[in-house]
């Protein structure tokens, strides 16, 4: 994950220069830009601007065929036999062969 990070001592600075960046990388189309997070300075009190960014690539087209309109749902399937409908019961338990002595 790539990160871009502006940084300043003066929150509103930082806020200004995110508002006039951040709309000219998104519109530049080479670019995918991420929802922005302020996180406060630990140091000085001012503020950080973080947003993840990623290259954009070529577009990606896709096609879709049209399906039959008779096989479009999943057919159901039956309950295994020995199951009561309302739930699934263990097996009895097996008796312990004792290997003796």
């Amino acid at each position: 994950m790539v990160q871009l990070r502006i940084m300043h001592s003066d929150p509103d600075r930082v806020r200004e220069v995110a508002e006039l960046l951040l709309p000219l990388m998104r519109a530049s189309g080479l670019l995918h830009v991420g929802d922005e997070t302020e996180l406060p300075n630990r140091r000085d009190g001012g503020l950080r601007v973080v947003v993840e960014v990623t290259p954009a690539g070529p577009p990606v087209r896709v096609r879709a065929d049209a399906g039959d309109a008779s096989s479009s749902s999943t057919p159901r399937r039956s309950p295994r036999p020995g199951l009561s409908p309302g739930g699934r019961a263990l097996p009895p338990a097996r008796a312990r062969l004792d290997p003796g002595p």
